[in-house]
């Protein structure tokens, strides 16, 4: 009888010092998965991004007295920046945005009565000074990270600086100018949602202008490539 009170016991012990560490695995695999909770952003917002543009070479063309005068002006990139509002509705953004584009007037490659010159450019600077409306669509990935696409229509102001060149051991100088056209943009980026108020950005743009007429010259349109670092803000 000693023999089997005393199995009671033992049995009796181990089955307090198992249970618990059982039902504490019970709950342990009935809790939920842990997930990454992602800000919500819809509703207003401010912008802001800064980078470079490089602008592809414009042709333009002139006449001075009765002689056309074409040329291929070459140019170097410049300063770039965007600021504005918009308003997220979830996966379609808007923006009202202002643009401003520097770049520099490096050579003119001119053909004159078929001769071919090469002018050494001083002084020369194109700025260009737009204002956008444009759309976005952000790609879900159910996580911090979303990429855009997207673009806009607008007014790009084009400011076509005074410029001396040197040709044929003559030098000849352009006054400066400037002329409102049409405009527009296309993006591709990927944004980060730092927390519910803040994300950071990183973008490629590409940005062009119809045709333009500064001075006496008639140029083509103007276009450039560029890339910016930013952020926006909800309020």
């Amino acid at each position: 009888m000693k023999f089997v009170i005393s199995s009671l016991q033992t049995f009796a012990a181990t089955a307090l010092f198992v249970l618990p560490a059982s039902l504490v695995q019970v709950k342990a695999e009935e809790q939920p998965p842990v997930t990454q909770k992602i800000p919500e952003t819809i509703g207003f917002y401010g912008t802001l991004g800064l980078g470079a543009a490089f602008p592809q070479d414009v042709t333009g063309s002139s006449s001075f007295s009765g002689v056309t005068v074409n040329g291929d002006y070459k140019l170097g990139g410049g300063f770039a920046a965007e600021a504005g509002v918009g308003y997220d509705f979830g996966p379609v953004r808007t923006e009202l945005t202002y643009i401003f584009n520097n770049a520099t007037l490096t050579s003119l490659n001119a053909s004159v009565l078929g001769y071919d010159v090469n002018a050494s450019i001083n002084d020369g600077s194109v700025n260009t000074n737009s204002v956008m409306a444009s759309a976005y669509i952000d790609i879900p990935t159910n996580s911090r990270w979303v990429p855009y696409v997207g673009g806009g229509l607008g007014y790009t102001n084009v400011s076509w600086g005074a410029y001396r060149a040197s040709v044929l051991g003559a030098t000849v100088s352009q006054t400066a100018g400037s002329q409102g056209v049409l405009g527009y943009q296309g993006k591709v980026g990927i944004s980060y949602l730092a927390n519910k108020s803040t994300d950071v950005f990183v973008e490629g743009i590409y940005q062009g202008t119809a045709g333009f007429t500064v001075d006496t010259v008639n140029y083509d349109p103007l276009s450039s490539w560029g890339a910016r670092l930013g952020a926006r803000y909800r309020f």
